[in-house]
């Protein structure tokens, strides 16, 4: 970061300096007085619409979070347009949505057909698939793209995505962590065999044999029963099979209370529970999830809800933690959809609104000066996700994570937030069992 004396040399600095101390709990964060012109020496030069690409998941096994996402950015959109509108601006930012169906090469092509109409900053890759396929464009071609829950450590790299949500080598942690807390002591992983899946498996695995090996218990991951699927595929049947012969096997060696399975997927976890619900022994064991299935709409579905229920499959997202802005997002996702919002949500929004008042400050729709002032805006932001800081890689530094689980509530299934993991001292906080 560039040092105060430096700051001085680069006009859009001052400005956001200016800007943002008078709107750090601005009004599309919050709720204040917009500033008075006086107050604003932003850099003149923008005028007219702004178009930044949506690429969001409408369809897909990520639809769950497209659909989410898609409502907080027209909330942004409104409440950013209202803000320029006060302060004067001449300027006015649009959310261009596309579909990318969950789909790398949609997300791809979508992009590239966005840049080829003038839009040279983007809000997708909602999975990590989708955002490396479209990453070495963004950077040959000088563009932005901002995810929300990409989470691969693959792709903690300096380049010119930012990633909102910590990477999965957290995520891993607390995801070991919170198995042998709940009394799991023989892992067997079933993970979708893509960039995320690999990854969060690989680290998972990797800290639980760590907390095994310090124990000094008798525990591990049984890797050779382990499951690697085709994230195309739409039924699981034959995997099911497998599946319950080894969950059995291990059973009979340890006992069904030390034997956990470990799914790695995105809402085709739907097709799995639906699937194994034809072998007893894979409803006997504890499951554990992740950031991919916590609080989606198709575990909710009466046909695969009891099960969730009863293998107590518990599901890890980066939490949003408490700020004063949330409860509008919570407000809003509920009435659209019906459903909590999931910690993404939030930062989807975040990254509408910093987006927007980095283009504000540079006073330019240049990515360069966007990139370079976008570490004063973060430093001064307090938003529906609260306090965001980046490492040098681009992604969120700082994060616990909800513990999501599907429960009954006067006989509807929902989901609930059941507990919070605290990456700083590795703990699990159980709000219920």
């Amino acid at each position: 970061m560039s040092t105060p004396a430096k700051v001085t040399k680069t006009p859009y600095i001052v400005a956001v300096i200016l800007l943002i101390v008078g709107i750090v709990i601005g009004y599309g964060i919050g709720s204040v007085t917009a500033p008075k012109p006086a107050e604003v020496t932003a850099p003149v030069g923008l005028t007219g619409e702004v178009r930044i690409g949506a690429l969001l998941p409408l369809t897909g096994v990520l639809s769950t979070f497209g659909a989410q996402y898609k409502e907080v950015l027209a909330l942004a959109e409104s409440e950013i347009n209202d803000y320029l509108a006060a302060a004067g601006k001449n300027w006015r930012i649009k959310f261009v949505v596309e579909d990318t169906a969950t789909d790398p090469k949609t997300h791809y092509d979508k992009l590239v057909a966005l840049h080829g109409t003038g839009v040279k900053i983007f809000i997708g890759g909602a999975s990590s698939a989708e955002l490396s396929e479209s990453l070495t464009y963004c950077n040959q071609n000088d563009l932005l793209i901002f995810s929300p829950s990409s989470t691969s450590p693959a792709l903690a790299i300096k380049d010119n995505g930012f990633r909102y949500t910590p990477n999965d080598i957290v995520q891993g942690k607390a995801i070991a962590r919170i198995m042998w807390l709940r009394g799991i002591r023989w892992v067997i992983p079933v993970w979708r065999g893509d960039t995320w899946g690999d990854g969060l498996k690989r680290y998972t695995v990797e800290r639980f044999n760590e907390i095994c090996k310090a124990s000094g218990e008798s525990c591990g991951v049984l890797e050779d029963y382990g499951i690697r699927y085709d994230p195309a595929a739409k039924e699981f049947s034959a995997e099911a099979a497998a599946l319950a012969s080894h969950v059995s096997d291990a059973v009979s060696k340890y006992g069904k209370d030390k034997v956990g399975v470990l799914l790695i997927s995105f809402e085709e976890a739907a097709a799995w529970f639906a699937a194994i619900k034809a072998y007893p022994v894979l409803l006997e064991v504890q499951w554990e999830g992740s950031d991919g299935t916590a609080a989606i709409a198709p575990l909710l579905d009466p046909s695969v809800a009891d099960v969730a229920i009863t293998v107590k499959f518990y599901n890890t997202m980066a939490s949003p933690g408490v700020s004063p802005h949330g409860e509008k997002i919570r407000k809003l996702v509920r009435e659209k959809l019906g459903l909590d919002p999931m910690g993404y949500t939030y930062f989807a929004y975040d990254i509408a609104w910093t987006i927007a008042l980095a283009i504000d400050a540079a006073g330019a729709y240049d990515t360069a000066k966007v990139k370079q002032v976008l570490p004063y805006v973060l430093e001064r932001y307090l938003g529906a996700s609260g306090y965001i800081k980046l490492d040098e890689n681009g992604d969120r530094a700082i994060a616990d994570y909800d513990l999501w689980a599907v429960v009954k509530v006067d006989g509807k299934p929902q989901w609930k937030v059941i507990g919070l993991y605290h990456g700083l001292t590795d703990s699990v906080e159980w709000y219920t069992s």
